[in-house]
C-alpha cells in the first residue's frame, strides 16, 4: 500500500489540509489515528500489528491509499504501548511519503492550542457542537507551555528525519493558505493518482480579536514575568510501565511521556 504520513503538531493547519485531501476520495482519510481513544480500540487488548492494521483500515480510501497525521506524543505513546516505532515498522511493508507541516506564526499557534485545551473545541465543527459555550481565559503559563512544546515538536521531527537520513517533503501552512494544490499534487504523485480536481481554498489567515488581545498581553508579560517554570510539561505524566514501577521502587528517575502538555 502507498501511505502518506504528515508529521506535525496541533494547530498547524493539518486539519484543513487533511480535509482537502479527504475530499479527493483517493488520498486517504486524514486523522490522528495514533491518538489514544480515536480508534475506539482498547490498546491493552491487542498487539501492535493488529492495532496498526486497524489504523490503516480507518485511514485508507477505497484505492488503498492511507493518510495518517502524527504528533511526536502519538509516536511515543505507540512505542511505549507496543514496543516499536510505528513509522519505521510501517516502512518495511509500505511505500511511504513523509511530509512535515510547520506554521511560521508559533505564538498564535500556541494561543490557539491553549484555547483548544480549555474549550475542547479543536475545529469549527466541534465549536458548533459545543454551542460555543466553552469559556476560555488568558493563561500566561499555559501559552508558555504550548509555545515551547510546539518548538520542541518541530525540532523533534527535523531531528528524527535527519538522524535516519529519511527523505521528506516540507510544507509551511502560511504558504499554502492561498493555494493548497501544490501539497495535494505531491500527495497525488506519490499515490499514483492522476487528474485530481483543483481545490479552491476559502481559507484566509484571520485575526480573531480575542487572539490578538492574548497575543499583545503575552508579548508584554514575557518581558516582565519569570517564565522558566512554564517551559516544560504542566504535570509529570509518567507512563505506567513495569520499567517505571521498578525505577519508582528503587528511587531512580522515571520516564515521563514526552511532548505532552
Amino acid at each position: 500500500m502507498k501511505g502518506l504520513l504528515i508529521l506535525t503538531e496541533a494547530r498547524s493547519g493539518s486539519n484543513w489540509l487533511g480535509n482537502a485531501a479527504r475530499r479527493t476520495g483517493v488520498l486517504g482519510k486524514s486523522g490522528e489515528w495514533l491518538s489514544p481513544g480515536v480508534l475506539g480500540v482498547n490498546a491493552k487488548q491487542v498487539n501492535g500489528e493488529d492495532y496498526t492494521r486497524t489504523v490503516l483500515e480507518r485511514a485508507s480510501t477505497d484505492n488503498g491509499v492511507f493518510y495518517v497525521k502524527i504528533f511526536p506524543r502519538h509516536l511515543h505513546w505507540f512505542q511505549l504501548q507496543f514496543g516499536f516505532d510505528f513509522i519505521n515498522q510501517l516502512a518495511v511493508d509500505h511505500d511511504l511519503l513523509l511530509v512535515t507541516l510547520t506554521r511560521q506564526d508559533r505564538l498564535r499557534q500556541a494561543i490557539s492550542f491553549a484555547k483548544g485545551l480549555q474549550s475542547k473545541a479543536w475545529s469549527d465543527r466541534m465549536a458548533i457542537q459545543n454551542n460555543n459555550k466553552a469559556k476560555v481565559k488568558y493563561n500566561f503559563a499555559q501559552v508558555c507551555r504550548t509555545y515551547f512544546m510546539i518548538e520542541r515538536s518541530y525540532n523533534y521531527w527535523e531531528t528524527y528525519l535527519s538522524v535516519q537520513g529519511l527523505e521528506h517533503k516540507a510544507f509551511v501552512y502560511e504558504e499554502l493558505t492561498a493555494d493548497p494544490n501544490p501539497f495535494l499534487q505531491v500527495l497525488a504523485t506519490h499515490a499514483g493518482v492522476n487528474d485530481i480536481l483543483p481545490f479552491q481554498s476559502e481559507t484566509k489567515i484571520q485575526r480573531n480579536a480575542e487572539t490578538e488581545e492574548w497575543y499583545a498581553r503575552f508579548k508584554k508579560d514575557i518581558r516582565s514575568q519569570d517564565f522558566l517554570d512554564y517551559t516544560t510539561t504542566s504535570t509529570r505524566a509518567y507512563s505506567r510501565t513495569l520499567g517505571n514501577l521498578g525505577k519508582f521502587l528503587s528511587g531512580r528517575q522515571m520516564k515521563s511521556i514526552p511532548f505532552d502538555y
